[in-house]
């Protein structure tokens, strides 16, 4: 939690930093945003914040005891809940209670939820008592890429704070301070003007790939590449929905009196909403049948 705060996001921990100090913060925000864009690393700021012992409005102050201990990752009135595949009840039981707790440390109580619409619905009706009766001094940071897949309720009893796409300008100067590789002219607009994303990318190696698929399906388009070699390639990648989605955008971009540009959508939609629970073979025809269609609705 020792990273230092990008400046897109600098002007938002003021913001919030201040609510702090004078006593005014709401005990439960929603940060969203595209992936990438600064959320966990803005929320992890204003939590060192929020348990220091000498605050400031720009952030915890990094010395006391209290930053010490969140700099370790063992400070004892700091919870965070993650998941990879969903939050269930208990999870959400065991927010509650270490909310409701006293401070260990004497100052506040923080709880991070990152990728809080991996909730299932059980544990968001759950998780409402405790946003509407919150421990004194506890503060819950959720945070999300998807805040319409979170329930109505959730999304009423907190207040929501979006972490804006950052300006190409600013973002490629922070890259470029970042890594010595060079940034692909379209790995930006891919990443939704997040540049945590596209350093992730970058440095995984998976930007190199992004651009050979886009290749290989403007190539498959004009009858240059191959099927069969297309969608073997495709079923490797792990991200097939953003991969079609940017090029499906950039396709209408290049040909905005498309016929069909409301099936194209439905058809993309369709395609997004299953494309976590295609496994096996099933991924391979459905690969198969999206890439067959992408011709006749891209005329």
């Amino acid at each position: 939690m020792n990273r230092q705060l990008p400046p897109w996001l600098e002007t938002t921990q003021l913001q919030l930093g201040t609510l702090a100090l004078a006593g005014q913060l709401h005990h439960a925000l929603l940060l969203t945003g595209a992936a990438g864009v600064g959320k966990h690393l803005l929320a992890s700021h204003l939590a060192q914040q929020l348990l220091c012992n000498q605050p400031l409005a720009a952030g915890g102050c990094g010395q006391c005891k209290s930053c010490l201990l969140v700099k370790a990752g063992h400070h004892p009135d700091l919870l965070q809940l993650q998941s990879e595949t969903s939050l269930g009840v208990d999870a959400v039981r065991e927010l509650s209670h270490f909310m409701q707790g006293s401070p260990q440390q004497g100052g506040a109580r923080v709880v991070l939820l990152p990728q809080a619409h991996k909730m299932t619905e059980a544990a968001a009706n759950a998780l409402l008592k405790t946003l509407e009766e919150p421990g004194a001094n506890s503060f819950l940071l959720l945070q999300t890429a998807y805040e319409q897949q979170l329930l109505p309720t959730i999304l009423s009893r907190c207040q929501k704070w979006l972490i804006a796409p950052v300006a190409a300008p600013v973002a490629m100067q922070w890259l470029s301070a970042q890594t010595n590789l060079a940034v692909p002219d379209f790995l930006l607009s891919f990443c939704e003007g997040a540049p945590l994303k596209a350093l992730e990318l970058l440095e995984s190696g998976s930007a190199a790939e992004i651009s050979a698929l886009l290749q290989q399906l403007s190539a498959y388009l004009r009858a240059e590449q191959p099927l069969p070699e297309l969608v073997k390639r495709l079923e490797q990648f792990g991200d097939t929905a953003a991969l079609f989605s940017y090029f499906v955008r950039q396709q209408l971009l290049s040909a905005p009196q498309l016929a069909k540009p409301q099936a194209l959508f439905e058809r993309l939609a369709q395609w997004c909403r299953d494309e976590q629970q295609i496994l096996g073979q099933n991924k391979n025809l459905a690969l198969t049948a999206l890439l067959l269609d992408l011709p006749v609705l891209l005329r």
